[in-house]
């Protein structure tokens, strides 16, 4: 850990890859309650908004985490691309200037058919419907109620409302493209300088987006230095081999070491 902080230390430059194994989503799929939930559901479109509503249930599972990254960035020169789709990396007082999400999240919803590139707030009616429910113990009665209610519907062309995330089959990606902009400028100044790559929890999901470029990044630059960090996908590229180093340990863990060594 001690080579890790020294690094951060020395770098002019910290990229932050942040990964699945940091979604809340992720862990949803494996939590035996939430699933239960998903079974009384017959209306499809409504799961979108019950993982939304869970989400926002969830705020301390993560902020330990991003309160310690924000510490361990602080002073420093960073980018941080996330594919979390969770957005609680806003919630720990990084520089928003500084967050790229290019998977998008729960907090705008498009025209499934992509008609426009508009994006729309979410309807809280059907969340605040989803909350009752919730805080019911998901009651039948409740349930009924929930399930009367119609789908939102674009005002352009009168089809479903989805959330604008890659979950979408016409994904709107001009709600992420400003601050993709921005993270291509902040690259260009990364040639020929100490970079530090933080790449945690990062699987192959979206390799396009952080694994394979931090890869590259490693290997042409020759002041740059990757770690690694999955609890199974940790592994380095033959490419990379003396230019990066893979820790095999889930990111809180990571993190909570990273800090008590700084």
């Amino acid at each position: 850990m001690k080579q890790v902080i020294d690094k951060i230390n020395e770098a002019d430059l910290v990229l932050v890859g942040l990964g699945e194994e940091l979604d809340i989503l992720t862990g949803l799929k494996n939590d035996p309650e939430y699933q239960k939930k998903l079974e009384k559901i017959k209306k499809s479109w409504l799961i979108p908004y019950i993982e939304k509503v869970e989400i926002e249930k969830r705020t301390e599972e993560k902020k330990a985490f991003y309160s310690q990254l924000a510490d361990c960035l602080k002073g420093k020169n960073y980018f941080i691309v996330s594919v979390c789709m969770d957005s609680k990396i806003h919630e720990a007082g990084l520089d928003e200037r500084r967050i790229v999400e290019p998977c998008g999240g729960y907090g705008k919803m498009q025209c499934r058919e992509k008609c426009s590139d508009e994006l729309y707030d979410v309807p809280e009616k059907i969340l605040h419907q989803i909350r009752d429910w919730q805080m019911l113990s998901c009651s039948e009665r409740q349930l009924k109620d929930l399930e009367e209610i119609e789908e939102p519907i674009c005002p352009h062309c009168g089809r479903p409302l989805v959330f604008n995330n890659v979950k979408a089959s016409n994904y709107v990606e001009e709600g992420y493209l400003t601050q993709w902009s921005a993270y291509k400028k902040w690259l260009q100044g990364t040639v020929n300088k100490r970079v530090c790559l933080l790449e945690i929890g990062v699987g192959m999901n979206y390799p396009t987006v952080i694994r394979w470029p931090f890869e590259k990044i490693a290997f042409y630059n020759q002041k740059a230095e990757l770690f690694r960090v999955h609890s199974r996908l940790y592994h380095l590229t033959e490419e990379i081999q003396g230019k990066g180093h893979g820790i095999c340990q889930k990111p809180e863990e990571f993190m909570n070491k990273l800090m008590k060594r700084k």
